[in-house]
This record gives structure tokens, sequence and C-alpha cells, in this order.
């Protein structure tokens, strides 16, 4: 499975743009409200929504003081999270 970093290099300078944007809030208010992310129901897992350069979803956890950890980043092609692609992050 490639890790976040590695995903993200395969997408194009907008995505990458507006990921960093969008980590950059994360990193400085902890979390990340709607349209930006998303708790995913009934997990402790979360998902930054890239929205505006392509339609992405990576999925992160906190960790050990509130340390925040990209998991699994993948192209959204449908309304619901494929099965396949949580089983990846949880």
């Amino acid at each position: 499975m490639p890790d976040v970093t590695e995903f993200m290099n395969t997408q194009s300078h907008e995505v990458r743009n507006e990921y960093d944007v969008i980590v950059s809030r994360l990193a400085r208010d902890g979390h990340l409200n709607m349209p930006c992310g998303e708790k995913i129901k009934g997990k402790n897992l979360f998902a930054i929504r890239i929205i505006q350069a392509g339609n992405i979803r990576v999925f992160y956890v906190y960790g050990v003081k509130n340390r925040i950890i990209g998991i699994h980043g993948y192209v959204k092609k449908t309304q619901q999270i494929p099965n396949h692609e949580l089983n990846y992050a949880v």
C-alpha cells in the first residue's frame, strides 16, 4: 500500500496545493470542519476532503500526543466510501 506522500506525489500540482493548504489548517487548528474534513462515521478515523482541484480523500488518525498521521489516500469516484478503500485505513 503506497503511503500518503507517494500517493500525493502522483497527483496534479493543483491537488497538491489544495492538500498543503488543508494540512496547514489541520496542523494549526488541530481539526477540520466541512467541507475540508469529516469524521468517518462509527470510526476513530477522519478524512481530508480535496474537492476544488479534484475529488481526493486522505484518511488520517490522531496518534500519541495528538500527532496527526495520514494513513491512506484515494481518488473518490462514488458517493459512498468504497469498502476496499476503508479497509486500507482500518
